[in-house]
């Protein structure tokens, strides 16, 4: 009522820090809440998401300028990954899959294959769970080390994906997520990255529930976008990559 806001002004501008629910959970916890938004949330002051914001093509020569740096030095290594899937577990070297990016443009990823090739997609389970009797021998080590994600790099250079940002999910997850989950297409207004705000601080997702949970970063990622964070993330992905945490 009234009254109470009353209250919890003066409170706020005398004595001590008043929390929204969004706000605590986003300075203690580094997340935002689903509930804790509406379909208007994106309009809020202090957004960095517009084309027109200098750390918009900042973040952009970044990716570039890394993309083909990593690409550039990592090549040697890519040949000799590609030659150990190819002799390990045949063709194709090279997994595409349709992926959701930023505005629900759809593109086409690139990976190194990791899993046995699938017969009809749709039949499969659609997530990678520990212990997938799916993934190769192989497989298991390059996606421990991560270097399955190296032809991502092209996906950076293309434009379709950024350095850091919210993963790329597949577009038959984006459609079964977009039904179920609350204010889950607000994860497209940036471009997803190869590491992320929720990737390193959320373990790799086995469930809508756990979808959920992620999408809490993300949020937080698309508010609070930003060198800053981006830096963070940076820090945070070296250290996961280092003792092998996370996914």
């Amino acid at each position: 009522d009234t009254q109470l806001l009353d209250k919890l002004v003066r409170t706020q501008f005398q004595r001590t820090r008043v929390y929204t629910l969004e706000s605590f959970y986003e300075t203690h916890w580094r997340y935002v809440p689903v509930e804790a938004i509406d379909p208007v949330w994106p309009l809020q002051t202090g957004f960095q998401l517009a084309q027109i914001s200098p750390y918009y093509y900042l973040k952009r020569l970044c990716d570039i300028a890394f993309a083909t740096f990593a690409l550039v030095i990592c090549a040697p290594l890519i040949a000799i990954v590609a030659l150990i899937v190819w002799l390990g577990s045949g063709r194709p070297v090279i997994f595409s899959q349709s992926r959701v990016g930023r505005e629900n443009l759809i593109f086409t990823i690139h990976k190194f294959r990791t899993m046995v090739s699938r017969g009809d997609p749709d039949l499969d389970d659609i997530y990678t769970r520990d212990g997938d009797p799916r993934i190769t021998r192989v497989g298991r080590w390059l996606r421990k080390l991560r270097l399955d994600e190296l032809p991502q790099f092209w996906n950076v250079l293309r434009g379709d994906m950024s350095l850091i940002g919210p993963r790329a999910e597949w577009d038959k997850i984006v459609e079964r997520y977009e039904k179920k989950i609350p204010f889950y297409h607000f994860r497209h207004l940036v471009k997803p990255g190869i590491t992320g705000w929720a990737q390193v601080n959320y373990p790799y997702g086995e469930s809508e529930e756990d979808a959920i949970e992620k999408l809490k970063y993300d949020l937080y990622y698309i508010r609070h976008y930003s060198l800053k964070l981006d830096a963070m993330i940076a820090l945070k992905t070296v250290h996961v990559m280092l003792f092998s945490k996370g996914r």
